[in-house]
């Protein structure tokens, strides 16, 4: 099991993200569309079934997290593995949700860029549903507390409230 220890923000544009990047090398390391279908029943954890389409491939997985969304810029998460669907165990899939009675809530669907450095990742979404963009920088706290600090002119300047 992981935690995920990540700042995330909805922000008007994020070309000065990616700009940052580049600028300080970090590498383009994935560019896929996504879309993720979101299982809860009021609990503490939430199923995730995402499918990654990158240039010519569909990748589907599902993962659990823990279902504490909320406002915060910074959040703290345990977060599984993937499971990859195949299928040879879709049905196992299906009936896990449906044992664990989680009801699909929501369907997001992004084209997402990454980018990474030490141990630091960033996740450039541009939301198609619903409408957003959203900047998230993941990865170890120190760093991640770091590039977040040396970022806030940017971030105060396109953070959507």
């Amino acid at each position: 099991m992981n935690q995920e220890y990540e700042y995330s923000f909805q922000v008007k544009d994020v070309n000065e993200f990616i700009q940052y990047c580049i600028d300080h090398n970090y590498e383009k390391v994935e560019s896929y569309h996504q879309i993720r279908t979101l299982f809860k029943n009021g609990g503490k954890i939430m199923a995730r079934i995402t499918k990654n389409t990158y240039d010519n491939q569909t990748v589907e997985l599902l993962n659990f997290k823990d279902d504490n969304l909320n406002d915060e810029t910074l959040t703290v998460r345990r977060e599984t593995d993937e499971l990859m669907i195949t299928d040879d165990n879709r049905n196992f899939v299906t009936s896990l949700i449906d044992i664990l009675d989680l009801n699909t809530k929501k369907v997001l669907e992004r084209n997402r860029v990454v980018y990474q450095k030490n141990h630091v990742k960033f996740e450039i979404d541009d939301y198609i549903s619903p409408a957003m963009k959203v900047v998230a920088i993941e990865g170890e706290k120190e760093k991640v507390d770091s590039v977040y600090q040396e970022l806030q002119d940017i971030i105060e300047a396109n953070k959507i409230i």
